[in-house]
């Protein structure tokens, strides 16, 4: 196969082989992209053996290749996989898919058309058929500062939830991030891209990461016609916990890395937003959930507090 590669896909995993399966069955049955060539990376953090390798590539199509790709212990990490996957993937064009996603028959022909529309677009992103929310959720959602009226923006105290609006769009739109389970973006917009401490093993939060630096290069746009069912394994994530803490912290250094200085009023909304986050999951005596965004806010307020004022 030639180097010169239309589009490269990247499926960054770690011990989830039956549900990276049904991803790769997914991309290997996609239409409308017969003279094109697509490449496949998986980039893994933990042990697939050569066998089922083998036995995956029997049911790949001609215009396909598989590579695999195992890190090292030390550079585990989503964020240290998606940054892998730019040295080792060929394509100018890179898909991001987690390993938990199945791809509508032709999501990867829209993909590439969506980029010829808009070739000044350094990302695309679709929408998880699978993500849908009640009116009182969003407006839930609005209340508590994790979402706006605007589908592409991400709220005041740097939520993403506006996602819940996703699926009620009919046409493309610009948007300020992607989700994380399906994001393209041009390689040359991820050039800024750096491990940064606080974005760890799971990393919550990298694909706003991602997502910033990216934007910083030209616009990116949600096509509604990008159509995929984002599963959410339970297997290979943290513990709950962890998650709310980081979700505390990391949200913190989003903002700061966005805006330059958290302004008294964006500390005020990611205040609001995380305390509500804490009285939900106290109230539904989720403890692991509520004890971890009780650390976070505490810890957000002692770093405010050492800074001396909330212009850090």
């Amino acid at each position: 196969m030639s180097d010169s590669l239309t589009l490269s896909v990247a499926i960054c995993t770690r011990n989830r082989h039956e549900d990276m399966r049904k991803c790769l069955i997914s991309i290997f049955g996609q239409q409308g992209i017969a003279g094109s060539a697509i490449e496949i990376l998986i980039i893994d953090d933990g042990d697939t053996e050569e066998a089922w390798l083998e036995e995956v590539r029997k049911e790949m199509p001609s215009n396909m290749e598989l590579s695999y790709h195992k890190k090292k212990r030390e550079e585990a990490g989503l964020l240290r996989s998606r940054i892998y996957a730019t040295h080792a993937s060929r394509s100018e064009t890179l898909l991001f898919l987690d390993d938990d996603v199945e791809l509508e028959l032709d999501y990867l022909a829209v993909l590439l058309e969506t980029f010829k529309r808009y070739p000044d677009a350094v990302g695309v992103g679709g929408v998880d058929q699978s993500f849908s929310c009640s009116l009182k959720g969003r407006l839930l959602m609005l209340i508590s500062g994790r979402s706006r009226f605007a589908p592409g923006k991400l709220s005041y105290s740097g939520f993403a939830s506006s996602m819940n609006l996703w699926n009620r769009q009919k046409k493309i739109f610009r948007t300020e991030f992607l989700h994380g389970c399906n994001m393209c973006f041009r390689k040359s917009a991820l050039r800024d891209v750096e491990p940064v401490e606080w974005l760890n093993g799971y990393s919550l939060g990298e694909d706003l990461y991602l997502s910033y630096l990216a934007s910083l290069y030209g616009p990116m746009v949600i096509n509604p016609g990008l159509k995929l069912i984002h599963h959410g394994s339970p297997a290979s994530r943290d513990k709950e916990e962890l998650v709310a803490y980081t979700k505390v912290i990391n949200h913190y250094e989003l903002l700061k890395l966005r805006t330059g200085r958290l302004t008294p009023f964006r500390y005020a909304m990611l205040l609001w937003t995380t305390l509500f986050l804490y009285a939900e999951t106290a109230f539904k005596r989720r403890k692991e959930a509520s004890t971890g965004y009780l650390r976070g806010i505490r810890e957000l307020r002692s770093v405010l507090a050492r800074s001396g004022s909330t212009g850090v």
